[in-house]
Parts: C-alpha cells; structure tokens; sequence
C-alpha cells in the first residue's frame, strides 16, 4: 500500500497557490508554522512582498516574529511606528536576528523607545546603510549616541527635538546625504552645523529646517565644494556660509538673515551650476536682485518664488524673458516659474502674454 500523501509533499508553486487562496495574512502565518516545509513555502509565497516590512494591527507582535523568522533574508527596510504604535521590543529583536540584509530603518520614536531604540540599532549597525527617525517625544535625544556607531552609514534624517546631542553626527564619516529638523516650531536651536559637517567629506546633500546656524572658527569641511543640494528652511543664518558652487539644487523657503545683502551673495556666487531654487527669505529680494539673480543662475530651469515686494510692470518682465534669452532658455527648454503670491501671479500673467518670447516661461501659482 502507497504511503498517504500530504500537504507538504506538494512543490512550491503549488503551496504558493494555497497561501494565496488565504484572505487573512494571520491564518498564511499560521499555516507556515504548521511544518518546516510549510514556513520555506510562505517565505517563497511572499518572496519580495516584505522587502520593505512596516508592521501594524493585521498580527500581534509574536505573530510578526513568526512572520519576519520566515521571510527575514528577503526584509531590507524595516519601518516601525507611522501608524502611532510604540516601540516593540519581540519585534525589534526578531528583525535584528532575523534580517541579515536589513539595510534601513526608519522609526518614528514615542517616549517607550528610548532604551530599545538604542539597543535595536546597535544589534543591526553592521548591515545598516540609512536611518531614519523621527521623534515624536520630548526627551533628551541621546538615542544619536547609538547612531553615531553605524559609521558607514550614507543616510540619516533625524526629525526630532535638537539639542547638544546632535554632534555626535560628526562620527558619520561616510555620510552622503543628512537631514537635521528641529521638531519644536516655537523655537530655533543654535546648532554649529558647519562644525558638524567638518569631518564629513563625503556629503552631497544637507537639510536644516528650523534651526539657528552659529558661526564656526575652524576651517570647514571640503565637502561644501563638492555639495549638489542645499535646504535650509525656516532657518536663520548668522554666520556666512562655505562656497557651494557645484549646487544644483538649493531651497531657502522661510530663510532670515541679518547680514545685509548676504542671500543674495550666496546665490550669485554659487549659482552657475543652479538647476532649481526654492526661494523666500527674510529680507525678501528686491526688485533689482530679482534681475540680478537671473543673471547669475543660468542654468536655473525652476524657480519657486513669492515675488512679494516687487513691482510689476511691463518693461520689468520685458527684461526678465530677455534675461531668459540670455541664459540659453528655449520654447523646448523653459523655466517653470511658480509664483507664491496669487495678485502676483495674476500681474505677470497679464504682463507676460503681451510680451515677446513669452513661452519660454511656464507660469504656475500656489497657495502651499
């Protein structure tokens, strides 16, 4: 007599059909806990459907365990948090053990994370490449300590509550993209950014939003030179910034400075390589400026602007499209230009449709 068969003789693309004829992912889990062959079978079913795991309500947390053991070499971001669960630490223990080829993180951190957090990253700082984390509390952010150890890191963003622990970014020498944002809107931080990036050669993007930038007396870092992105919102800069002429990409929404004239330097002597400009700032450009800046940002394909506190009149726009000109744009190549300022965009609407050359700007408005 033949031995009886079963289900777990059945080849994969077999088994594959029955984990997808189950509706519910907690009775695929189930099954794939039933025999070894099953757990291989539900791992083949998912193959890259957990490649990026952000873990919820459809299982419990030893459930998700279950899950991540069987799929855990195919897991290589792993987000935790964004639906306003708290830090669980069978998850968490479960990834670090689990996922060989985790390679980021990005956690939004309430006030029950700040032991696990930490030790969650030390577990897995050998394969992690970017980390986010968004803090979501307000505590000490003495987490960046466990961050500072993952020093082949080449992304972090740290959303959070900015104080003196923030310098132990400076140990990321291999950093190439940083985001530092000050959670807190009613106040601005000093933070000696241009201490921070001292050691980071390697960095081609940096955001600050909401931060004060001091001054440092130290040489800066090489890195400036070599930077293609720069934002720097709701910041308020008291001090002059390295040279960024490689920039192609620079935002200055919500921007205040009290050296005089400064804002405009800095686009003038770093904008020949300028692709997009996201520009409003406190001293707002002046008329003159505005044509200045034009000139000095020829390559400049986008440009976000409120246009506020200038007067518009038809010779004005007359001389911005002949800037344009100038400048190399063409009907196939124009500039999107957004205007902020709605009366703003109504006025040089009017204006441009009477002059000469008048689609080699694309016109749009927003309210954001």
């Amino acid at each position: 007599m033949e031995n009886p068969r079963t289900i777990t003789d059945l080849p994969f693309e077999i088994l594959d059909l029955v984990f997808k004829n189950l509706f519910y992912l907690k009775c695929k889990v189930n099954l794939s806990q039933a025999h070894e062959k099953l757990g291989k079978a539900f791992a083949f079913h998912c193959r890259n459907k957990f490649r990026r795991l952000s873990t919820g309500s459809q299982l419990k947390p030893k459930m998700w365990a279950m899950l991540i053991k069987e799929c855990g070499p195919s897991i290589e971001e792993f987000v935790y948090g964004d639906l306003g669960y708290s830090w669980n630490d069978t998850i968490a223990d479960a990834v670090a053990t689990h996922c060989p080829n985790l390679k980021t993180v990005s956690i939004v951190l309430y006030r029950s994370g700040r032991e696990g957090v930490p030790a969650f990253l030390m577990k897995v700082k050998n394969s992690l490449k970017s980390v986010t984390l968004d803090q979501q509390d307000h505590f000490p952010s003495t987490f960046l300590t466990a961050v500072s150890e993952i020093t082949q890191l080449k992304t972090l963003s740290f959303k959070g509550y900015v104080d003196e622990n923030v310098y132990q970014i400076q140990n990321l020498v291999a950093l190439e993209k940083l985001t530092i944002e000050n959670h807190y809107y009613l106040r601005k931080p000093s933070v000696n950014l241009l201490k921070i990036c001292a050691p980071l050669s390697n960095l081609k993007e940096l955001s600050a939003i909401n931060i004060k930038i001091i001054p440092f007396d130290e040489p800066c870092s090489v890195m400036w030179g070599g930077l293609k992105s720069l934002k720097l919102i709701r910041c308020e800069v008291c001090t002059e910034l390295p040279d960024c002429q490689e920039l192609t990409y620079l935002d200055i929404d919500g921007l205040s400075c009290q050296i005089e004239g400064y804002v405009l330097r800095f686009i003038l002597k770093n904008g020949g390589n300028l692709k997009e400009l996201y520009e409003s700032c406190e001293p707002p450009i002046k008329a003159d400026e505005f044509h200045q800046l034009l000139r000095g940002c020829p390559k400049l394909r986008y440009f976000y602007t409120p246009m506020e506190y200038i007067k518009l009149y038809l010779d004005y726009v007359s001389t911005i499209v002949e800037i344009l000109v100038h400048n190399g744009v063409s009907r196939e190549d124009p500039l999107e230009l957004v205007i902020t300022r709605r009366i703003k965009w109504k006025w040089f609407r009017r204006l441009l449709l009477r002059t000469t050359n008048a689609e080699l700007i694309d016109l749009y408005v927003t309210t954001e």
